[in-house]
C-alpha cells in the first residue's frame, strides 16, 4: 500500500531516502521544493507530493536517520545526551520556543495527551524532550514552568544557535531564525518578565520577536527506527505509534 505525503520547506535537496519527510518551518507558511531531476506532482492546493510505502505507522518511518549527536543542558542543570539514551527508549524530540503562539503549544498539548494515554509499562520507556531555540528568553525557569503546564515529566533542553544548528542540519531541517515581526504575535508565557525596553541588551531585539523553526516531531525508537511527524496527527495516533514502537 502507498500513501501520499506532502513536502515542505528545506534549504536544499533531500536525499532519496528522505523524500517522504516534510520539513516545514513552524509559525511560518512552508514553501515548496522539488526533486533535482524535475518537477513533482502537486495536489489541488498546489503542494508537492510523493508516495512512500505504508509501514503501518502514522509517522513516516526512516531506517537511515539515526539519533544525531545532541548534548544539551536540561532545565535542572543536568546533561541530556540523545545518543546515550537507553536502548529500549523511544525519545520524542521537538524544537521550538515558549513564546510560540501556535505550533509549539498545540504540538506539546497533543504530545501530553498522547503520553498520558500510554500504558504504564510503555510510558516508562518514553521520553518527550522539548528543545528551546530561544535561550535568550527561555531561561531554565521559564521553560520548566511552561512545560509543567503540559506534562511535568517532559524534559526541557536549552538549545539555540550553535548548540543545535549542526543537529538541525543532520536532521535535514531548516535552521531556526529570528523573526522581528511575527504573525500571529508571540505570546509571553508565565514566568517571563517583559523588559520594557531599557533593560534590553544594546542593539538586541525586543521581547516581541518570533523564532521561525522546524515544525517536525522526531521520534527515535529502539532498533534504530526513526519516525517523523509533519503536522495533523492526533494524540491517539501518537499513542498508537509509541505503543507499537516500544512494544
Amino acid at each position: 500500500m502507498l500513501r501520499r505525503v506532502r513536502r515542505g520547506l528545506t534549504g536544499r535537496w533531500l536525499p532519496a531516502t528522505l523524500t517522504a519527510a516534510v520539513m516545514a518551518a513552524g509559525c511560518t507558511p512552508p514553501s515548496q521544493v522539488g526533486d533535482a531531476d524535475g518537477a513533482e506532482p502537486t495536489n489541488a492546493s498546489g503542494k508537492a507530493e510523493v508516495t512512500v510505502p505504508d509501514s503501518g505507522y502514522v509517522g513516516t518511518l526512516l531506517d537511515d536517520l539515526p539519533r544525531p549527536a545532541l548534548r544539551l543542558r536540561t532545565t535542572s542543570g543536568g546533561r541530556f545526551d540523545l545518543q546515550a539514551r537507553p536502548a529500549t527508549e523511544a525519545t520524542v524530540l521537538f524544537f521550538g520556543y515558549t513564546h510560540c503562539p501556535d505550533v509549539c503549544p498545540t504540538t506539546m498539548a497533543d504530545l501530553a495527551v498522547a503520553y498520558r494515554q500510554l500504558g504504564r509499562a510503555v510510558r516508562r520507556d518514553v521520553t518527550v524532550a522539548f528543545v528551546t531555540e530561544d535561550p535568550r528568553r527561555d531561561t531554565p525557569r521559564v521553560l520548566r514552568r511552561w512545560l509543567d503546564g503540559f506534562e511535568p515529566d517532559f524534559v526541557g533542553l536549552i538549545g539555540g544557535g550553535q548548540r543545535t544548528r549542526t543537529v538541525l542540519r543532520r536532521l535535514y531541517a531548516p535552521a531556526s531564525r529570528l523573526n522581528p515581526d511575527p504573525a500571529p504575535a508571540i505570546e509571553h508565557p508565565p514566568g517571563h518578565h517583559h523588559s520594557g525596553g531599557h533593560d534590553e541588551p544594546r542593539g538586541g531585539p525586543g521581547d516581541d520577536y518570533g523564532v521561525d523553526h522546524t515544525g517536525t516531531v522526531y521520534l527515535f525508537g529502539p532498533g534504530g527506527r526513526t519516525l517523523l511527524y509533519t503536522g495533523g496527527e492526533t494524540p491517539s495516533e501518537y499513542t498508537a505509534d509509541l505503543t507499537r514502537l516500544v512494544g
